[in-house]
């Protein structure tokens, strides 16, 4: 908003609504989870290509179950959720960074065979904010039943 020189009553309003701050039961959750996978070899060492990702969109369920990927873990999503259908076999970690800093999804989201997909995001490059927003999107799909 700022960069897009909103009107100043309006960076004002927007700035006046508290965001979003994970309750430390939810994070407490989530991080047992992920320990849990990591712990699991038969999980841990499963590898998934963007190609096989991709398989998982939605459009053969009873083959293929719908799958979304965020942060590089691959999260079977819920069938009886919504979600939206841009995250359906897609990795959603650029997705979800290009939102946080205020891009256009639709004009720079990449899918896996268009150029410029490669290189990920990596975790390590991200601000503490962007890790934060992250962490916040996988936990929104596995505390709502993703796996």
């Amino acid at each position: 908003a700022r960069e897009g020189n909103l009107a100043q009553h309006w960076l004002d309003k927007l700035d006046s609504f508290e965001h979003y701050i994970t309750p430390s039961h939810v994070r407490e959750k989530t991080l047992q989870w992920i320990s849990e996978f990591h712990s699991d070899e038969t999980r841990r060492d499963e590898l998934w290509s963007a190609e096989k990702l991709d398989q998982h969109d939605g459009s053969d369920p009873d083959n293929f179950p719908t799958c979304t990927s965020i942060m590089q873990y691959v999260i079977q999503i819920d069938k009886e959720r919504w979600v939206f259908g841009s995250w359906k076999g897609h990795n959603i970690t650029r997705r979800n960074l290009l939102q946080f800093n205020g891009k256009s999804l639709d004009a720079n989201d990449i899918r896996h065979d268009e150029p410029g997909y490669r290189p990920l995001p990596k975790l390590c490059d991200c601000s503490d904010g962007e890790r934060e927003y992250l962490m916040q999107s996988l936990e929104g799909q596995l505390h709502r039943g993703g796996k």
